[in-house]
């Protein structure tokens, strides 16, 4: 789990500036730099950030080899385009950390960086839609809540033509998938007030004729909780992600759901990746008041980490039955919570499949010229001091994903069900609901074997 959260491609269009910060942001980009153009920028940090020097003064002697293959590069490397120093300390960067040998210690440049910030507030500017690439067309697979793109009334599979006049087509010309799709996103969001014209065209017109349509670009919330009755007794709670607003969201689904008068409570925490580390605190506080996990440090010193509660918000009834869906994707903050309801919230049972098994901290820093650096600072155990990392957590029921597929179950938020029925397909569920309703206990699924 890291204190901010990873990033994501989001709308795509749906985490301290240390001395190593002058290193990441602090070069000019011209053709040649030379050695001392450049120590002029690594060795001011003190003056710059009031800080003194690093106290491994000695590395500063250990640069000399750097320099050597620096300058050799400059002076042999076969081009016909100018190098690119910038992307060169980048890479620089990247290869020190991961000379450390743990892949949780990463630096993002500043694109990729202010995409996990955004997704760390919860929120970003921009029109709103989640999209993806189909046969060379750019489809709009939903439009966010409570976003400009709904209330212009785009809709799910409606194409975009072009954005701004210019085609899509042209713009993603030769460029790989992912490439393409920061692209187009590039094109589409803008700050808030802007204004950004799309020609559609919907599939679902027999015409197939092209519109156009002027959207605002507003401050769209990236919903992370959503939340149902399945049916008049089991009410159900699903975190896609821990963020910022994590916590109000599910105060809001308790409000929600709690006068319907439920007796049982699904939390879904299936591929939720985790997210910041006061969010998932702050979820557990709806259900009990006690410790949330312990942290080992550098050391081995340990920081008992207790839940935070509200002392007016709402909570979860005491003793209401809780089964928590997990599965190899849940990881991280998702962990911390599945692991901490499991040991302090009696009325718990964990179903699905075991988790990833992420069980460590990082400290996500700004750096000057917005990128970032996360520097795995702790792992973190349960409350019963239990290591999860590279381990994960086992569920009290094992359900597989596509165990009795015949079990279906209420579509949850924009799921559509297969033609001509009515309801979605998910075995995890249903047996969750079964073992809450029911009682029902389900089968241990058959490992699959080889003749090894």
């Amino acid at each position: 789990m890291i204190r901010i959260t990873q990033a994501f491609l989001m709308g795509t269009i749906a985490v301290c500036l240390t001395a190593m910060g002058a290193f990441a942001g602090g070069w000019k980009l011209a053709y040649e730099i030379n050695r001392e153009q450049v120590q002029s920028i690594l060795h001011p940090v003190a003056a710059e950030t009031g800080q003194d020097a690093p106290a491994n003064s000695s590395a500063s002697g250990k640069f000399d080899i750097y320099w050597q293959v620096w300058n050799l590069v400059y002076d042999e490397f076969y081009r016909t385009e100018p190098l690119n120093p910038q992307q060169m300390v980048y890479g620089s960067i990247r290869g020190m950390l991961q000379s450390l040998g743990d892949e949780y210690t990463l630096f993002e440049e500043p694109q990729a960086a202010e995409r996990t910030r955004e997704s760390m507030r919860g929120s970003f500017e921009g029109i709103g839609v989640l999209i993806q690439l189909r046969e060379g067309e750019l489809v709009i697979t939903r439009p966010l809540k409570k976003s400009p793109a709904l209330e212009a009334g785009l809709q799910r599979d409606d194409v975009i033509v072009r954005i701004g006049g210019e085609e899509v087509s042209a713009l993603i010309a030769g460029l790989e998938p992912a490439e393409a799709l920061e692209a187009v996103s590039q094109k589409i969001r803008g700050p808030r007030g802007s204004t950004v014209r799309l020609t559609i065209r919907r599939p679902s017109d027999a015409t197939a004729t092209t519109f156009e349509v002027d959207i605002v670009r507003d401050v769209v919330p990236l919903v992370s909780v959503n939340a149902q009755m399945l049916t008049d007794q089991v009410a159900y709670i699903q975190i896609t992600e821990f963020t910022n607003t994590t916590p109000q969201e599910f105060e809001e689904a308790l409000h929600e759901l709690l006068p319907q008068n439920p007796t049982n409570l699904v939390l879904d925490l299936r591929n939720n990746a985790g997210g910041v580390l006061q969010a998932a605190r702050e979820v557990l506080g709806f259900f009990y008041e006690g410790t949330a996990l312990y942290e080992e440090h550098r050391g081995g010193s340990i920081q008992q980490m207790d839940t935070i509660r509200d002392a007016d918000a709402l909570r979860v009834p005491q003793g209401m039955p809780l089964v928590v869906l997990v599965n190899e994707h849940s990881a991280s903050a998702a962990e911390i919570v599945a692991g901490a309801l499991d040991e302090r919230y009696p009325s718990t049972t964990l179903l699905g499949t075991p988790t990833f098994g992420k069980g460590s901290v990082q400290n996500v820093h700004k750096l000057s010229d917005g990128s970032s650096v996360r520097i795995t600072i702790a792992r973190w155990l349960t409350p019963n001091q239990k290591e999860i990392h590279g381990i994960g957590i086992v569920p009290d029921h094992l359900v597989a994903a596509a165990q009795g597929t015949e079990d279906t179950v209420p579509c949850i938020g924009d799921a559509l069900p297969p033609e001509g029925q009515d309801t979605c397909r998910d075995a995890q569920l249903a047996w969750g609901m079964r073992f809450l309703v029911d009682e029902e206990i389900p089968p241990t699924p058959i490992p699959v074997t080889s003749d090894e």
